[in-house]
């Protein structure tokens, strides 16, 4: 009997899965760098993973095709401010939004085959910067089919422990970092909010100081299962300024994606 117990596989837990998203300029990586800091010192092993570079197929090609794109819808445009944005996002043409709903299905069983990776499965936190709800975000269309179709996306897509989104103020944003128009910041920062509806379980932390949103991001990584894990493996306990977090969570996280300011 005791025999069959030690030869009985062991169960390792599955990394927690953590992922940021939002519009540029937002403070994602300010706010990945903090987390994952803290992590380490508390014994974990985390991998930071990038979706573009990491899960993204074919990434550089993708920027290319729409970089000729920009430019040539930019042609005879003279005195404008230049952009020199990673992934032309903000480009829209009936051609590159075809092509970029082939390549995030591709992307999403890109995405399978890395979280069954060894570097993945070795690791304890795994946080994405970025993830396919930030292209979701970005096809940005009220059409069936597009809804239908980040319907069909999103069934496929492994989802995350805590999924953050990222609120910020896109004029504020756009100062920190003007790669795209500031026009197109408006309106993806609208798709991110909307994109509630379709993801409940994304949690919208509303535009604050880089330590309010810190103070909400451990408030929530203290109810998750990963608070569990610290506790059971015997380190040191999270930050204590959940306790400020849990005090404002009523009212900066925001649930309704229409409440738009």
């Amino acid at each position: 009997m005791a025999s069959d117990n030690a030869d009985a596989p062991t169960t390792v837990p599955r990394p927690v899965l953590i992922s940021f998203s939002g519009i540029d300029g937002a403070g994602k990586t300010t706010q990945i760098e903090y987390l994952s800091g803290c992590l380490k010192q508390r014994g974990l092993r985390v991998l930071r993973l990038s979706f573009w570079d990491d899960v993204a197929v074919w990434a550089n090609m993708r920027a290319g095709v729409g970089g000729r794109a920009m430019n040539s819808g930019n042609a005879d445009r003279t005195g404008e401010n230049s952009f020199s944005p990673r992934n032309n996002k903000h480009v829209r043409k009936w051609y590159l939004s075809t092509a970029r709903a082939g390549f995030y299905m591709l992307d999403v069983i890109r995405l399978h085959r890395l979280l069954a990776s060894e570097q993945v499965c070795n690791s304890d936190v795994v946080i994405f910067d970025r993830y396919i709800y930030d292209q979701i975000a970005n096809i940005d269309s009220p059409s069936v089919a597009t809804r239908s179709y980040s319907k069909i996306l999103l069934k496929q897509t492994p989802v995350p422990d805590l999924a953050f989104v990222l609120d910020a103020s896109p004029d504020a944003a756009f100062a920190r970092k003007p790669e795209y128009p500031l026009e197109f910041m408006h309106r993806n920062r609208r798709a991110f909010l909307q994109l509630k509806e379709l993801v409940p379980q994304l949690i919208v932390i509303s535009d604050a100081r880089p330590e309010d949103v810190r103070s909400e991001i451990i408030f929530h990584i203290s109810r998750s299962r990963l608070a569990e894990r610290v506790s059971t493996e015997g380190k040191t306990e999270l930050p204590a300024d959940n306790a400020v977090a849990q005090q404002r969570s009523c009212c900066s996280v925001r649930n309704d994606p229409t409440a738009i300011v």
